[in-house]
């Protein structure tokens, strides 16, 4: 079909006030925004050499159903290309799906940790690894801790840099006024479609880690795509539209200013750049793993209501359909609300702009393997109660099952992660630099 400069596919881009075609919410624009998103590039205004966008009007507890008729068209394609496709990303762009928790000065929304966690919550029922995707490209709360002139480098060109990042540690060596970057890293999710990445390394002197008080010293390095090689090993059995490859970096320079120890303290002073920065990147996994969950429950409540048992029954009348159905509800319902919970105190201590304890962020950790344990018993009940019809391509049951039991793999969600927070239970130290 023939498109425009405003339309991606079928979906209209909102340049002006416009709609997404097929949906019922109409997202209105300001005229502002027509610049930040026109085919030549944004013209942001800028002050104290820092560029400065508008926000998207609409509000961001609209995103998942303002997104949905873009992502059920193209999740399948997705499934196929093993990344997603260039139409979708586009529409979650511009409508800010990648600035959850981008200072609002660049055009952000700036939410809570747990309200970014919420929403990823609810993409992840529609398609998981387009929420995947938009949970691992939101790392926009970088800005609040990089340098002016790191920020006017990496945001000059628009809102969304999309900066796709890996916590896989490579090695970081001094070399005159900045350092050197060397590695693999595995799994870095959207590398394709990234333009910036953020990529953990440990800081090397004379071939040795450098201590500091915290242990190693460790950097996030921001580092152009084009400085790196992205291999294609992404070849797997679920989250397949996820794009995780591999990214390798030879020597590649990095400014002293664009290497961020996880540790450094903010240079904007609000609520949402206090909670530590590990719990800004490593909440949303989880989240991911509970929004599948109850998709599951939600297809296979369908699956009940029109399949028949041997008597000629509908399942939605078996007694033990019933009772797994509302046992699997609750176990999803609670893992999410602990996960809210542990979360929600979190952004209340830096409303209070107290310092975080390590129960409460010990908490955290130990909220997120129980997301992760409880996808996996409630994907694993729904795909048994299904019986034969969840073989069939056909049936989405299937594709939750393998994306959620991909996504609950993560090292994050990894039950080991209970012996932290057991720590912290106890009020011994945690011995783990990353909480």
């Amino acid at each position: 079909m023939q498109r425009d400069a405003g339309h991606v596919g079928d979906f209209e881009l909102p340049f002006r006030s416009t709609r997404l075609v097929g949906a019922s919410t109409r997202v209105a624009v300001e005229s502002a925004d027509a610049a930040a998103f026109s085919p030549s590039g944004p013209t942001p205004s800028t002050e104290n050499d820092m560029p400065s966008y508008p926000r998207p009007s609409h509000a961001p507890e609209d995103l998942p159903g303002l997104l949905r008729p873009a992502i059920e068209k193209y999740r399948d394609d997705a499934e196929d290309l093993r990344r997603l496709p260039s139409e979708l990303v586009d529409v979650l762009r511009v409508n800010g799906a990648f600035r959850l928790n981008t200072p609002r000065e660049l055009g952000g929304f700036e939410l809570p940790v747990a309200t970014s966690v919420a929403l990823i919550e609810r993409l992840a029922r529609i398609d998981g690894p387009t929420a995947w995707t938009v949970w691992n490209f939101n790392v926009g709360f970088a800005a609040a801790f990089l340098s002016e002139a790191a920020v006017e480098r990496v945001w000059s060109s628009g809102p969304d840099p999309m900066i796709a990042h890996s916590s896989q540690p490579g090695h970081l060596v001094p070399n005159d006024d900045g350092f050197l970057l060397s590695g693999e890293w595995k799994l870095v999710s959207g590398a394709d479609s990234a333009q910036w990445m953020a990529l953990l390394a440990v800081v090397l002197d004379d071939g040795q880690p450098r201590l500091t008080e915290a242990g190693p010293d460790v950097r996030f390095c921001l580092v152009p795509r084009a400085s790196v090689e992205v291999r294609d090993s992404w070849h797997s059995t679920g989250l397949r539209g996820t794009n995780s490859n591999t990214v390798i970096a030879g020597e590649v320079r990095v400014e002293p200013d664009m290497a961020l120890a996880p540790g450094a303290g903010a240079r904007i002073d609000r609520p949402l750049f206090r909670v530590p920065v590990i719990n800004q990147l490593t909440s949303g996994g989880a989240a991911v793993t509970l929004g599948l969950a109850r998709a599951a429950i939600e297809e296979m409540a369908e699956l009940a209501r029109t399949k028949t048992g041997p008597d000629g029954l509908p399942l939605a009348q078996q007694p033990r359909i019933q009772a797994a159905l509302g046992r699997a509800g609750a176990q999803v319902d609670a893992a999410l609300a602990l996960l809210m919970t542990t979360l929600g105190a979190l952004d209340a201590a830096a409303v209070a702009g107290r310092r975080t304890t390590e129960a409460e962020r010990g908490a955290v950790r130990g909220a997120l393997p129980h997301a992760g344990e409880t996808a996996r018993a409630v994907l694993t009940s729904m795909y048994e109660l299904a019986g034969s019809a969840v073989v069939y391509e056909s049936n989405r049951l299937g594709k939750l099952f393998r994306d959620g039991h991909a996504a609950a793999q993560h090292a994050i969600l990894s039950v080991t992660n209970y012996e932290v927070a057991g720590r912290t239970v106890l009020g011994i130290p945690s011995a783990d630099p990353f909480l």
